[in-house]
């Protein structure tokens, strides 16, 4: 394994592996042997306001540019999924390249280990019921921020993420962010999704609105996943 090229089947196998381990279960995976999304959940679930529960789990992205595993959010009044990745334990290797598959399998398995820990979960529960609290005009505030990602997110996705949000009860800073994984849930684009999920999430736990990196714009790299034969 140390010598051969690490495949997106590896990655899958690893993931599969330690969440049955823990009880949990992969509820979506996109494979093309290039790209690797995947989210789950674990028997973790807690209700955000009463009747608004909430499944944790993780998610992995492994990509040419680079390996991600965080913690993830599964809303069940709506399936709306969100991904926390500034959340302690949180993995993202930048550079696949350099390390052999023997290493990166074992970060992996490291870094589900402490993303999938119980701690981890009733902490995005706290902040999530946190921002639940935060009123429409501290909510809008937040719209000009989603603005300085324009370019990034296009103009059609920023205004169906304010349509959404203005159209429903919920004018929280929860409420924003599940506008915009609502959105994400009916993006079709893996990366597109991914990156919502993790902005929305970022914005359920009070967290700075950092949009993740588009691998699509990113500086190409050597390739690190192998394909599928």
């Amino acid at each position: 394994m140390r010598s051969e090229q690490l495949t997106t089947d590896q990655v899958l196998d690893v993931f599969s592996q330690e969440l049955a381990t823990r009880g949990g279960k992969i509820t979506e995976t996109f494979n093309d042997g290039r790209r690797l999304f995947c989210r789950s959940v674990l028997p973790h679930a807690d209700e955000v306001r009463p009747g608004d529960a909430l499944h944790g789990g993780i998610a992995l992205k492994a990509t040419d540019e680079q390996i991600c595993v965080y913690p993830y959010t599964f809303r069940l009044i709506c399936r709306n999924g969100a991904i926390r990745a500034e959340a302690v334990g949180s993995l993202c290797i930048e550079a696949v390249e350099q390390l052999d598959a023997y290493s990166t399998l074992q970060s992996i398995r490291e870094a589900i280990a402490t993303c999938s820990a119980p701690e981890i979960f009733q902490n995005t529960i706290t902040k999530m019921k946190s921002a639940a609290q935060v009123e429409l005009d501290t909510a809008l505030n937040i719209l000009p921020l989603l603005s300085h990602h324009k370019d990034l997110l296009g103009t059609d996705v920023f205004r169906q993420i304010v349509e959404r949000f203005f159209a429903e009860k919920d004018q929280t800073q929860f409420g924003l962010a599940n506008a915009i994984t609502s959105l994400a849930r009916d993006t079709a684009d893996p990366e597109k999704r991914w990156n919502l999920e993790e902005l929305g999430g970022g914005i359920a736990i009070l967290a700075p609105t950092k949009l993740p990196k588009d691998s699509a714009r990113a500086k190409p790299r050597h390739r690190a996943l192998a394909p599928v034969a």
